[in-house]
């Protein structure tokens, strides 16, 4: 696999192992003539599938995470002499429910919980908390027994868990949270722009985005000097996602303008 052709566009070893995981689901189902699906995907892996999906004819694809807007996704692949459609069937949502001070508990804490149960991260989709005394949890169906009867804390607060359908979910979800961020920047590089976004000086920024900390466009990024452009998507460990929105011309100093939205 480490000197595969087909897979050279990917430089690094997890990328090229993913490759070569789903290049072989999809010669599976060519082969079985069966559809054939993926634990959840993050979205770098969804853009090397696609790539691949690119590769094969004669294959059907969707891309399914329990909800619309799902980051982390189950893709499904079967011939397109078959009907498919079974991607509502292996993915479960489970409401958590608890008494969480505002402010206190954060993604981390319900994912480090489900974890800490000897769960795989690929077992696990989205994980929505957006405050308040609800969270959602998307994962394989096939979990959801196991996480109703094991899952009791997250952080130091108790929780009660009850499945709900996906054909359920907009009532409960709420809107995700948009900061508008506007301001300047000396230049393009990536930490001027992401110090910007995150509220964070360039001399705080530039360790961790060379400790590996930070994506642009899922891809891993580590040079602070690496410039941004406009539509690009920016996401920092612990911190959430940033969007650069648009330029906005240069100030009397020569500055760039620049409207950022946080996703939080």
């Amino acid at each position: 696999m480490k000197n595969d052709k087909r897979f050279s566009n990917y430089p690094l070893s997890s990328e090229k192992k993913w490759a070569a995981y789903f290049w072989s689901l999809l010669e599976k189902a060519l082969e079985l003539h069966a559809e054939k699906q993926t634990h959840f995907a993050n979205p770098r892996q969804q853009q090397i599938a696609k790539d691949l999906l690119g590769r094969f004819s004669g294959i059907r694809s969707s891309f399914f995470g329990g909800y619309p807007e799902a980051e982390r996704v189950k893709i499904h692949v079967c011939p397109q002499a078959l009907p498919g459609g079974g991607e509502e069937k292996t993915i479960a949502c489970l409401m958590v429910k608890g008494s969480f001070p505002e402010g206190i508990l954060t993604h981390r804490d319900f994912l480090g919980a489900l974890l800490g149960l000897g769960i795989k991260r690929e077992m696990i989709g989205d994980i929505i908390y957006r405050g308040g005394e609800k969270a959602f949890v998307f994962l394989e169906k096939e979990l959801v027994p196991f996480v109703k009867t094991n899952f009791r804390k997250a952080g130091l607060f108790t929780v009660e868990t009850e499945e709900i359908g996906l054909d359920e979910l907009e009532a409960g979800f709420e809107p995700q949270c948009v900061k508008q961020i506007k301001g300047t920047v000396a230049s393009m590089r990536l930490d001027a722009v992401a110090g910007l976004g995150f509220g964070l000086s360039r001399s705080k920024i530039a360790p961790l985005i060379k400790g590996e900390q930070m994506k642009i466009n899922y891809q891993l990024v580590s040079r602070p000097s690496q410039l941004v452009k406009e539509g690009d998507l920016i996401s920092l460990t612990g911190r959430g996602r940033l969007e650069v929105v648009e330029k906005r011309g240069k100030s009397r100093k020569g500055r760039t303008h620049l409207l950022l939205h946080r996703i939080i």
